[in-house]
């Protein structure tokens, strides 16, 4: 008996709250066809972070990026961002967020991931390039910084991992990416 009441008071309230709200609707921001002309980036759309990006709704970037072959900032996944500073014409970049799984072990001397692969893959002319020169490019990776944690970037180039010079800007850890391979970010004991 004591159940049936609160199950009926219950469906009352509910009831009264659906009756005093109508047909009004709450959202984040305007409705689609409230847009006015603005057209809002769909995950299709191209990676590059636009230098005055626009407040909206957030979509994630896609996990692959179209080949690189311009200046400017690239998301990959949402996990990390390639900087490219100079990249001569005839080279391109493609970027891809993998899986931890993807790669074989991890550092000596590490802890655990923080953050997934970025692999980044350099080609010249068309066919592989191991890795840039000084003259062919200067191309940085960054993650986000994690709080209380000492990191480091490390790279696999399918063999040997290496670790890279790591510096701390602006809640980002970065470091040069000029090989062709998997980059993350791992904790140091």
């Amino acid at each position: 008996m004591n159940k049936s009441i609160r199950f009926i008071s219950a469906a009352a309230l509910l009831l009264g709250v659906l009756l005093l709200a109508g047909n009004q609707i709450v959202s984040a921001g305007k409705l689609p066809w409230q847009n006015n002309g603005i057209v809002v980036q769909s995950q299709n759309a191209s990676a590059l972070l636009a230098p005055g990006n626009h407040k909206g709704t957030v979509l994630p970037p896609p996990p692959v990026v179209p080949p690189i072959s311009g200046l400017g900032n690239y998301s990959v996944g949402g996990v990390c961002t390639i900087s490219v500073q100079q990249l001569e014409s005839d080279i391109t970049l493609h970027a891809i967020l993998l899986p931890f799984n993807t790669l074989q072990g991890k550092p000596t001397k590490t802890t655990s991931y923080l953050a997934g692969v970025c692999d980044l893959r350099y080609q010249l002319s068309g066919k592989p390039l191991p890795g840039l020169t000084s003259t062919q490019g200067n191309v940085q990776i960054c993650f986000a910084q994690v709080p209380n944690t000492t990191a480091q970037i490390y790279t696999f180039d399918g063999q040997v991992w290496t670790a890279l010079t790591t510096t701390v800007v602006n809640g980002l850890e970065c470091a040069s990416a000029s090989e062709s391979g998997g980059y993350v970010l791992v904790t140091n004991p």
